[in-house]
């Protein structure tokens, strides 16, 4: 589908990857935009809304009635609202409520609407913990309640396409980062670092990612809504693995400062390893990430 001339509804659209996939929206000529989110955040849209050409909408995926009023005239939906890792693991019946019950209601109104694809924002917590780096063929192995949900909102799609026809494509996530980000390893050492604060270095700092930058993983969401492709999951990757050490050490170099870091080495980490293969979308997606990881953080420190 050409993302010009077309209409596109996108749940979760002011927050950080939202945002971002709203700003490509507009710069891909998109007639109209509707951003549907619980909490509205304009100043991560400021740039977008003077395109004239973006809506925003206050209400929860979790309000069928709602979400159905606003999908009249879509071609395309971005499923990005989401109940994040911590809080879903916090208050899984929350997560139950919005990661499952919502992406349901979206799915539905979607097809119902005759919407002719929907792109889903999964994340590499459906494949748990695995020192081995993933392809999409990789068992899912979920342990936490928030990779339980994205898992059951893929397996809802693989529903609505087999039964209703209805066209998609799931995106799973490795480590984002990027302007605009509220939580997260690099946002969160940068910030103290700005502070001048030590920032922290959890168990020995070994633990290793897959770092993307924001804008590659809207880029990602634009080509997996452009393209043919559907029924299907991908890796949405940086090619860049990094220890969080290296991560930490980096930062306080681009930062120009003298802090060192306070390893907190008796601190249980929930994972040592979460690095994603990106091959299967450069194939199919002609998608691949622009962001090293040198010119990601410098990004993010100039912005931040």
């Amino acid at each position: 589908m050409q993302i010009r001339g077309k209409t596109f509804l996108v749940t979760g659209g002011s927050g950080f990857i939202g945002s971002h996939v709203v700003d490509e929206l507009v710069a891909a000529d998109a007639e109209r935009i509707v951003v549907l989110d619980k909490a509205v955040r304009e100043e991560n849209l400021r740039g977008a809304l003077e395109a004239g050409r973006v809506e925003i909408v206050e209400t929860d995926v979790t309000d069928l009635g709602a979400v159905r009023q606003r999908m009249d005239g879509v071609d395309g939906v971005f499923h990005m609202a989401v109940l994040p890792l911590g809080p879903s693991n916090e208050s899984p019946r929350l997560g139950l409520d919005v990661n499952i019950v919502g992406s349901f209601n979206v799915f539905e109104a979607a097809k119902d609407a005759g919407v002719s694809k929907i792109v889903f924002s999964s994340a590499s917590s459906v494949y748990g913990d695995t020192f081995e780096t993933m392809d999409e063929s990789h068992p899912l192995n979920a342990r936490t309640f928030y990779g339980a949900t994205k898992i059951a909102g893929e397996y809802l799609l693989r529903g609505f396409h087999e039964h209703y026809g209805v066209d998609y494509v799931v995106l799973r996530y490795m480590n984002v980062y990027g302007p605009r980000q509220d939580g997260g390893l690099v946002i969160n050492v940068l910030r103290r670092i700005q502070a001048g604060e030590a920032p922290t270095i959890q168990g020995d700092g070994s633990q290793s990612f897959d770092f993307v930058h924001v804008t590659d993983v809207a880029r990602a969401n634009i080509r997996a809504m452009e393209s043919d492709v559907t029924d299907d999951a991908f890796n949405i990757g940086g090619g860049n693995e990094a220890t969080v050490r290296e991560i930490v050490e980096r930062l306080i170099e681009l930062s120009g400062s003298d802090l060192e870091p306070d390893v907190q080495a008796d601190v249980k980490v929930p994972m040592m390893r979460r690095v994603g293969s990106n091959e299967k979308a450069g194939s199919l997606l002609a998608w691949e990430p622009s962001f090293d990881l040198e010119a990601g953080l410098r990004d993010v420190i100039g912005k931040g």
